[in-house]
């Protein structure tokens, strides 16, 4: 009867898969999102993360690019301001009346740009400086009338240039800021107006995590304004869309790996890949072993005590994350064996692996439970 019962639902399993596109891309699902998600709120999030980039990218080719942190209520940089400022109107996002294609550089009246600052910013302290004038008469006009300039080194094409889009996972209020976690990633794909979902796998380009603090102002575009943001060191590997599928028929499951792991060990119920230099590896066992979620569960508590759990019941799985790993239990009554994936990385990479963990987790199809 299981056998039946597992042949069953195998074929339902490809009945599903086969009437969905198989080229969607991987994402981290979402976690608390207590704050709505709407349009407004992207589109600030994505002008601030690609002006934090836009800000930290190094002058000479080949140079590591790191983001500095902006701290809340802190005032931000001439540099981060002009980034913002031109990126968004590069974009579309803030209002800007004339023709800015082909031009290296534009001009804002002191009232154009104190207006677009306090669509982003939250801090008030934030100055426009212009040139000294001689005497008091032609300072009053030049406080109205002349024009400030996007900082010489940052002209519009270089802005234009980056173009970074954002998955938010999360959005949560801590009481002061709406705290907005996102995955960063780039793309082949001409058009970037989409959301990570809709682009193919082949298409997609991870680069690194970043934490947008924003402050609730109805009164604004956006609805939101900049309090300040943090992002994880960029990925090494990079380029995500390297990607290799993997099925195991024997042991009845199949997944998506990251291409820059080699197979070290084949054995069927224990399947071990490593990185070229050894310091990643993922491992996947396929125990015959007939349990059900709670005995799972329980098992590995005994064996690590005080580990914390993400329980996902619905689909018969729990995953662990500790410094320098990520494992993902998979265990139903349904099913003749239980599955762990164990994956181990340097504590320095943490923010990266344990992104790869979560989207192995969201690819992985184990025959006959609902899962992945």
């Amino acid at each position: 009867m299981k056998m039946k019962k597992l042949s069953a639902l195998l074929l339902a399993l490809c009945l599903i898969v086969s009437a969905y596109p198989a080229l969607a891309a991987p994402t981290r699902e979402a976690r608390a999102v207590e704050v709505t998600v709407d349009e407004k709120l992207t589109m600030l999030t994505e002008l601030v993360v690609n002006a934090a980039i836009l800000q930290g990218t190094p002058a000479e080719p080949g140079t590591a690019l790191t983001v500095p942190d902006f701290n809340r209520d802190e005032t931000p940089s001439d540099l981060l301001v002009s980034c913002a400022l031109a990126w968004g109107i590069n974009a579309g996002y803030l209002p800007y009346d004339d023709e800015i294609s082909g031009r290296e550089t534009i001009a804002l009246k002191k009232e154009q740009a104190e207006d677009l600052y306090g669509r982003v910013f939250t801090s008030a302290a934030y100055h426009f400086e212009y040139p000294s004038t001689e005497n008091a008469e032609s300072a009053k006009a030049d406080e109205k009338y002349r024009t400030w300039f996007i900082r010489g080194e940052l002209n519009m094409a270089f802005a234009s240039a980056c173009n970074y889009g954002v998955h938010i996972y999360s959005a949560e209020f801590d009481g002061t800021d709406v705290d907005v976690l996102c995955d960063v990633f780039t793309t082949t794909e001409p058009e970037m107006k989409q959301k990570a979902d809709d682009v193919p796998e082949d298409a997609l380009i991870w680069q690194c995590g970043a934490r947008v603090s924003l402050r609730e102002a109805p009164e604004t575009a956006f609805g939101y304004t900049l309090n300040g943001f943090s992002f994880t060191p960029f990925y090494q590997d990079g380029d995500l869309s390297a990607w290799q599928e993997f099925e195991n028929t024997e042991m009845e499951y199949s997944l998506n790996l990251p291409a820059s792991l080699g197979v070290a060990d084949d054995a069927a119920d224990h399947r071990v890949w490593q990185s070229a230099d050894g310091k990643v590896t993922l491992i996947i066992e396929a125990k015959d072993e007939e349990t059900n979620y709670e005995e799972a569960l329980a098992k590995y508590l005994a064996a690590n005590p005080g580990s914390n759990i993400i329980q996902e019941r619905e689909f018969d799985r729990f995953s662990v994350t500790t410094e320098g790993s990520y494992t993902l239990v998979i265990a139903s009554e349904e099913m003749p064996r239980v599955y762990t994936i164990t994956l181990t990385f340097p504590a320095e990479r943490q923010a990266e692996y344990t992104f790869y963990g979560e989207i192995i987790r969201n690819s992985l199809n184990v025959w006959g439970v609902s899962n992945g």
